[in-house]
């Protein structure tokens, strides 16, 4: 049997010989080149870490021993002591370990929180991405609700899992994409219509339409589960822009996210840009039998606002971060009734 100090060595040694790789994908996933880190900084790095492992390892030894021990009052509150020691140690910092009130964990859901916060640019500031913020929040919230951690994991596993075409992958790398090309976008439509602004106007709609049918995938799979209706990811791979909406619009909240996609406009700039009367400065989108009709401004509004949207919903790891930080910290606050 393994002393704590060849247990915590085996650990960190393990940890040390991954190191690399996990920093590579993690780089990979965000579209960053892989940072150099130092022999100096990994060596002060590890060494905390296994200090950090050392004072913790007899929380941990209480909990395994745990394992076996039966339900009760005392065996509940015992093992909340012991995970709660191990969140201050781990995530603290030095000031909170030492407070009074680090057991409480407020400070953890104000760490998490700090996730959440919209990025310092002027989009982020603009009603329509405010507005799907608030949509997805309220989303999330009645979806957390409603469902046990482990079901709405098992949803996010499976769109994460990569399908056939890897479309997670191509997901993630095209929002990646996107957040770059917003910094560059114009506050205001361009007073003279040109055929530039007019290929713009078309790829962006496009690319946030995309974005936006993969984000509504999701949260639809998710408020349909809470109600109930529990169906594989191949069931929801396989449902139309048109299905997705109309599911979507009968949930309260998610509902609200809808109207900010046209699914005829959409259909339409699949198969070619919209015809452009610039004397009426109006752009007509024909799909099928329905003809859609907007002034240049509503052109670029419209696709503004989709735009906004995907980007503010794209927080939905964030949101779900502190969703989860709030669950655990009520049930591991050592005064969670105060």
């Amino acid at each position: 049997m393994l002393t704590p100090d060849q247990a915590i060595g085996e650990l960190v040694a393990g940890l040390e010989a991954n190191l690399p790789a996990i920093v590579t994908q993690l780089a990979d996933l965000l579209g960053k080149s892989k940072p150099r880190i130092s022999g100096q900084k990994r060596r002060r790095f590890m060494a905390d870490l296994h200090r950090r492992l050392k004072r913790l390892w007899p929380k941990f030894e209480e909990l395994d021993a745990l394992k076996t021990a039966p339900e009760s009052l005392q065996t509940a509150e015992t093992v909340k002591a012991a995970l709660r020691g191990i969140l201050i140690e781990m995530l603290a910092p030095p000031r909170i370990r030492k407070s009074a009130d680090a057991d409480r964990l407020e400070w953890l859901i104000a760490l998490a929180a700090t996730a959440t916060n919209p990025p310092r640019t002027a989009w982020a500031r603009q009603a329509p991405y405010l507005e799907a913020r608030t949509h997805l929040w309220h989303v999330l919230i009645s979806v957390y609700g409603r469902l046990p951690l482990a079901a709405i994991q098992a949803v996010f596993d499976s769109w994460i899992a990569d399908g056939p075409d890897g479309e997670y992958k191509r997901y993630i790398h095209s929002l990646r994409l996107l957040v770059v090309a917003a910094a560059r976008f114009r506050a205001r439509p361009t007073q003279r219509i040109s055929d530039r602004a007019a290929v713009d106007l078309h790829n962006e709609y496009l690319r946030s339409a995309s974005l936006f049918e993969q984000q509504l995938r999701l949260l639809t799979c998710l408020v349909r589960r809470a109600e109930g209706a529990a169906k594989p990811w191949s069931y929801w791979r396989q449902q139309s822009l048109k299905n997705l909406m109309e599911m979507a619009s009968e949930h309260d909240e998610l509902g609200k996210l809808v109207p900010f996609v046209d699914r005829h406009v959409r259909n339409a700039l699949t198969h070619g840009p919209p015809l452009v009367e610039r004397s009426a400065r109006r752009c007509v989108f024909h799909d099928r039998d329905v003809c859609v009709m907007w002034s240049w401004e509503d052109y670029f509004c419209n696709t503004r606002a989709l735009t906004l949207a995907v980007l503010a919903c794209a927080h939905f790891d964030s949101f779900r971060q502190l969703i989860e930080v709030q669950i655990l910290a009520r049930a591991l606050s050592a005064r969670s009734e105060q």
